[in-house]
């Protein structure tokens, strides 16, 4: 009995200590996980669920993947459309690769060079070699870059969301709302309504910059901030808004505040920049009988922010390096972080396309979206991917990887056009990409890149004049009939003539030439009047369907359809 009364007087006793030691405790014990510093926060904040990547990239995974960069673009360099290609890669702000490939300047109707040994090039009879400092035409990417130059202006309370009429007063549309409300983010996202390709075509036929402002007012608008539809138009008008705004020319401010900053001294966007150098690749068309034709670029000045950039794979990289550090070069900032990030970020949901990467209409698929001037989507590994370049026009990409801190932009002297699209920089870029996030190429990017657009978007039966179509049956108006002057308030004149039975069409300010088939009762087959002209080549591999028809005393063509007929 008394040794059980000692026991428990002993354990009471224990309970005692413990609640002393509990009531004298002032300091919590410390919970699992780091440390908070003096705000209340982790020392290393964890990222975001959005920042999180799927798939992990090991160490020494990116260093494979630019050592397997000579096969993939000698595999590129099989396209018999490319002759020519630069290749450039930069990681954790570093530039890692920088390569050519193929020649420069192939001579005209000469055989396509083959690709030579990996890394080395190969030259044309005049040894003329591609390497990293060869300078070509970007096209498409022309726009990302411009997206950056204006980002530069972005400041003292100027941001995507400016009314383009705050920068520049002229600028007025069909539509009064979409003149006082547009901004530079719609003109670059495309959701402006108005119709992009009209600057091409426009361009082609000699209408410089200045001519489409003053013509903007006459083209039809589709809906305002309902469909992004990214073309030449909106980037030539905001970069030249900007411009103004700045008390100069695109040209030289891209220069000032960019090109030079960055040591990128052999990009411009003056057409004549290019024509003067002595180590430019030209851009070139490849026939299927192996015959290389050069292609005419002086129209690019018209619509400089959106197509008439030329650069080096050199120059290129530390553009790159600007963009993945977030707008600093050298610790200085070149870029206000706020707008550069606006550009690179989703803005707009992207239409579909014949080459678009995902099916968008696919409710299993991943979203691709517009940024101000880039594309952006997320990859199967779960990484945002930003891009920039185009099917269309001189063949030319530039692929971001932010979370891996990765960049790489290829160059190369191939033309796509609808009817041959070349794509070989958009194939090593996504191969590449490949390789960084998953060690191995998906699919055979090339084949993707250039399937053809699906049976049902050819040209219809019966609108294509067939070779040597002859004149109309007896009794239809004769081609004297449709003679004369036809206007219209954005293309400008269209001249039709009938000389000893041979008709012809002259259009624009540039005074093209074309002649003109009958294949029906007012319908005619348009091709260039000179095959040896300038630009005659590339017309028929993007327009080999090309139509004039006539209805009373309107023409409609059409390759410059755009901006409504042509009216006698």
């Amino acid at each position: 009995m008394i040794a059980r009364r000692r026991a428990l007087a002993a354990v009471a006793g224990l309970v005692a200590i413990a609640a002393a030691a509990g009531a004298c405790t002032t300091t919590p014990q410390p919970l699992p996980g780091p440390a908070p510093d003096a705000t209340g926060s982790a020392a290393t904040p964890e990222p975001v669920p959005g920042q999180v990547a799927g798939i992990p990239i090991p160490d020494g995974r990116i260093d494979d993947a630019v050592g397997r960069l000579d096969a993939v673009a000698a595999e590129a360099m099989r396209n018999p459309d490319v002759t020519g290609m630069a290749v450039a890669v930069v990681h954790d702000g570093t530039v890692v690769f920088e390569r050519g490939y193929g020649a420069r300047t192939p001579p005209a109707r000469a055989t396509a060079p083959a690709a030579g040994k990996p890394g080395s090039g190969s030259s044309d009879a005049d040894g003329a070699r591609v390497d990293a400092n060869t300078v070509f035409p970007l096209g498409a990417l022309s726009t990302p870059v411009a997206a950056t130059v204006v980002a530069t202006q972005l400041t003292e309370g100027r941001t995507w969301s400016t009314p383009v009429r705050a920068l520049m007063p002229q600028f007025a549309v069909a539509d009064p709302y979409v003149t006082a409300h547009a901004t530079l983010g719609d003109l670059f996202t495309g959701m402006a309504g108005l119709p992009e390709d009209a600057a091409i075509s426009a361009a082609h036929i000699g209408v410089d910059r200045q001519t489409m402002l003053d013509g903007l007012e006459s083209l039809p608008l589709d809906g305002f901030r309902t469909t992004a539809r990214p073309g030449a138009l909106g980037p030539t008008i905001a970069g030249e808004a900007v411009a103004r705004a700045a008390g100069t020319d695109w040209a030289t401010l891209s220069s000032r505040s960019l090109f030079h900053r960055l040591g990128m001294d052999s990009t411009s966007y003056r057409a004549q920049d290019f024509a003067a150098r002595t180590d430019g690749s030209a851009p070139v068309l490849v026939g299927a009988d192996g015959t290389v034709t050069s292609v005419d670029r002086a129209w690019s000045d018209a619509v400089a922010p959106a197509r008439g950039l030329t650069s080096s794979a050199h120059d290129m990289a530390q553009w790159m390096r600007l963009l993945l550090s977030g707008g600093m070069h050298q610790g200085v900032r070149v870029i206000p972080a706020e707008p550069l990030a606006a550009a690179l970020s989703p803005q707009a949901v992207a239409t579909a396309t014949a080459t678009a990467t995902e099916a968008a209409d696919a409710i299993d698929a991943r979203g691709v979206a517009r940024g101000y001037g880039f594309g952006v989507t997320d990859s199967a590994a779960g990484r945002v991917v930003i891009t920039g370049g185009g099917t269309a026009g001189p063949d030319a990409a530039v692929t971001l990887i932010p979370s891996a801190g990765v960049g790489i932009v290829t160059l190369t002297n191939g033309v796509s056009t609808s009817e041959r699209p070349v794509a070989a920089a958009q194939a090593v870029n996504a191969a590449f990409a490949d390789l960084v996030q998953f060690g191995e190429v998906q699919r055979d990017w090339a084949a993707w890149f250039t399937r053809s657009a699906p049976a049902d978007e050819a040209a219809p039966p019966g609108t294509v004049a067939p070779p040597g179509a002859s004149a109309p049956p007896n009794g239809k108006a004769p081609l004297p009939a449709f003679d004369g002057v036809y206007t219209n308030p954005f293309y400008g004149e269209a001249t039709v003539r009938t000389s000893n039975d041979t008709t012809t069409l002259t259009v624009g300010p540039g005074r093209k030439t074309f002649r003109m088939t009958r294949t029906g009762d007012t319908t005619f087959a348009v091709a260039p009047a000179d095959a040896a002209a300038p630009g005659a080549a590339a017309f028929r591999r993007e327009h080999p369907d090309a139509v004039a028809s006539f209805d009373g005393d309107a023409l409609t063509i059409s390759f410059l359809d755009q901006a409504g007929p042509f009216l006698r």
